[in-house]
Formats: structure tokens, sequence, C-alpha cells
């Protein structure tokens, strides 16, 4: 199925679809930063749990022609509610796509109605991109009455209106027109896990192998930002095997630096 639920995909949708992903949207939102000087950020209140099943039905047979197929999604939304009728599982392959799918015609509604140009989603986070602020709060409007009446959604709170040369949070990143910063909370996250993950090579819980495959990991995220500063000055501070170093500090230090977080920008 999934070929034909993506086939509903506006370019600008990046999640769980092939050839797209989360660093392709940081790039177009980057784009879009410096053609936009203002930013509209959103995302949906619990949004995996407020997918209400008798729109997604709907929605697919507005797609899907072969009823028995549109039944057995339907005996598989059946199978988990976060209240009556409404939420799908997170963890499921089904669930990323259908949750992907229950926002394709917004997002054309986006496009097409409100004619706005500079827009990106990443599964339930949204961006709209406009040349004045005023644009934008119509935007909100209206955009809170058609996820209310079509889709029985909500705005999470928190909206961001700004302009874009400020930065915009998205993705784990603070995107600015002429770079991309780590979120303070980003920063956390890594310096936290590498603690965790150098005192498991410690302990002898993780072989220098299986040590060197996680930090990878976490250094491929930092790696699509103006990261190389926070990234040294880490690997010293916390003594990553993995990277040539001696064995990191005991336990009792690693915990003390701990309560130094978070890191400021470097």
């Amino acid at each position: 199925m999934t070929p034909i639920l993506d086939s509903c995909a506006i370019h600008d949708s990046y999640a769980c679809r092939t050839g797209k992903g989360s660093h392709l949207a940081v790039k177009r939102a980057q784009l879009f930063a410096n053609q936009y000087p203002w930013f509209l950020k959103l995302d949906i209140r619990k949004y995996f749990d407020s997918i209400d099943h008798n729109v997604l039905l709907r929605l697919l047979d507005r797609k899907i022609k072969d009823q028995r197929v549109v039944l057995l999604f339907g005996k598989i939304m059946e199978t988990y509610h976060s209240t009556n009728g409404k939420g799908i599982p997170i963890g499921n392959l089904t669930s990323q796509h259908l949750a992907n799918y229950y926002l394709c015609y917004f997002d054309h509604w986006i496009k097409e109605q409100r004619k706005v140009k500079g827009y990106i989603r990443y599964m339930d986070d949204f961006i709209l991109f406009r040349e004045t602020s005023e644009m934008l709060k119509s935007d909100l409007k209206e955009i809170y009455g058609y996820l209310n009446q079509n889709l029985k959604l909500s705005i999470k709170p928190g909206i961001q209106l700004n302009r874009s040369k400020k930065g915009i949070p998205f993705l784990g990143y603070r995107v600015f027109p002429q770079k991309v910063l780590l979120l303070v909370s980003s920063k956390k996250r890594f310096i936290q896990k590498l603690i965790k993950y150098e005192s498991k090579y410690e302990q002898g819980v993780w072989s220098e192998e299986k040590l060197a495959k996680h930090i990878t990991a976490m250094t491929a995220f930092i790696s699509h930002a103006d990261s190389k500063g926070f990234l040294r000055n880490t690997i010293q501070r916390f003594g990553v095997s993995s990277y040539g170093l001696e064995p990191g500090e005991p336990r009792r230090q690693l915990e003390q630096q701990r309560q130094e977080l978070p890191v400021g920008e470097s």
C-alpha cells in the first residue's frame, strides 16, 4: 500500500518516505528561511493518539478502491485505542504510513487553497513561510478551523511565529538562513547518551566495536549542524575510547560532569 498512500503526498512531506528524511527537511527549511522573512511553526497535540478512526477510514476510502483492503485497515485500527475510536500505536510501521497519509489532504489545502509556497511537514511538525506575519496569522486562524472540523485535531500550545533570521527550532536543530546549530536540548541528550555508552564500555557490557557503532550513529546526527567545536570539546571532555582516546573517567566524575549540563554554544 505504500506507493498508493505515498502518491497523495506533496513534495515537501519528509517523514517515512523513500528519498526524504529529516536532514533533507532541515536543508529545505534553510532554503525557505533564505527566501521568506517570517515563519510559523506548529505541531499537533498528541498526534498519534488523536487520529480518529472514522475520519481515517473515510480518507482511505478516497484513495483505495478495494473495500476489502479498507475493511482490513479498519480491523487493524480496532486493535488499538487511546480513547474510544481514536489513536494508532506509534511503533507500528502501518501507523507511520497512516499517520503521514492522515495529513496529506491538509498539505494540499495549505499549498493549493492557502497558496503557501514555503511549506514543510515532517509527520506532525510543520512550518509555513511567508512574506509578512499578518499573512501567517491569517493562515493560523484557518488552520485551527480546518484541523478541528476535518480531522478532529488540535494544535499543541507553544506556537512559534517569528522572523526567519531569529532561527527556527526544527527536528533537533535551530535553522538559520546562513547556518544550522544544535538545540541546547539536543546537546544535552548527546552528552547524556555519550556518558551512558562510555559507562557500558568501561564496565565491560559493550565491546569497543559496539561502542563505536553507537557513537557513529550519534555523531551522524550532529554532523548536519555547525557543530565541530561542540563535538571536539565533548570528546575531549568525556574521553570516548572509540575515538582513540583513553577510556573515560570513573563513573563518579562522569556523574559530577553531568550536573554541569547544559553545555553552551560552541
